[in-house]
């Protein structure tokens, strides 16, 4: 195995090698290198071997491992005592990062450090993002004295039932008589266009906010739909917003359960 992992680092691609030479290689990887090595082999299967069949596997059994160390050092930094649950979803993460990882083969600067820190930072995101995107833990935070903790949870909604009443808010404001005719006419329009044609991924999301990208409306197609401009487009929703914002939720509290 070690030849084999020198051929792959001196020439920079994974060695063609049949099927159980390639168990075998993942399982030194996975159970033996150093991570030093692991890192190194993980960088050449990522830059410059990605296409090949075996590229992911590679990949994963060199990260694997210091996903398992990552969501057991996490843990134990946010828990005095965390339970076997709370490392199992924050290595579920930390795995998932590096499939995201590799999967989306963003360009890193050259250089073994850069490529190392790339990775930890992944792997630091993904196990704290994994855990505290699950309902039951978002807003847990640390307290020095447990008495002042507040007990006040997210209120948990029906999805059924949050279907139907996004429905019938989404028809009331599409039919709400007092507006001005362009408000009412821009707003059947992105009626009759529904999501597919009125809507678009938005460009540059808030990762923090949004949690990764989210559908916003698209202008162009709405002002194509119409005969009309852009601006034209950004005017009437602009208006029709401020009006509806203060009928339908004046006091900012529409989805709040109290």
């Amino acid at each position: 195995m070690l030849d084999t992992v020198r051929d792959l680092l001196a020439n920079t691609r994974i060695p063609p090698i049949d099927a159980v030479q390639m168990s075998g290689l993942l399982q030194y990887l996975f159970s033996t290198a150093e991570k030093t090595l692991r890192i190194q082999v993980a960088e050449v299967a990522y830059r410059n071997d990605h296409g090949h069949p075996n590229a992911l596997d590679v990949f994963l059994a060199c990260t694997l491992p210091m996903a398992e160390k990552a969501a057991r050092n996490r843990a134990h930094r946010l828990f005095v005592c965390p339970s076997d649950w709370q490392v199992e979803l924050m290595y579920d993460g930390a795995v998932k990062a590096m499939i995201a990882m590799f999967q989306c083969n963003y360009a890193v600067r050259p250089g073994t450090d850069a490529f190392r820190r790339y990775i930890v930072r992944a792997l630091a995101l993904g196990t704290v993002r994994s855990y505290f995107m699950r309902e039951e833990n978002d807003g847990v935070r640390a307290v020095a004295d447990p008495a002042t903790a507040s007990s006040r949870k997210r209120p948990i909604r029906n999805k059924v039932e949050q279907d139907v009443i996004t429905r019938e808010l989404l028809r009331q404001v599409m039919n709400f008589p007092h507006l001005r005719a362009p408000l009412i006419e821009t707003l059947q329009c992105i009626a009759a266009l529904g999501p597919d044609g009125a809507l678009k991924e938005q460009a540059y999301p808030n990762l923090k906010r949004d949690r990764g990208r989210r559908p916003i409306l698209d202008p162009d197609a709405i002002a194509e739909a119409m005969g009309t401009s852009r601006g034209a487009v950004h005017r009437n929703l602009r208006e029709a917003r401020l009006i509806l914002r203060e009928v339908f939720n004046g006091d900012g509290r529409l989805f709040l359960t109290r």
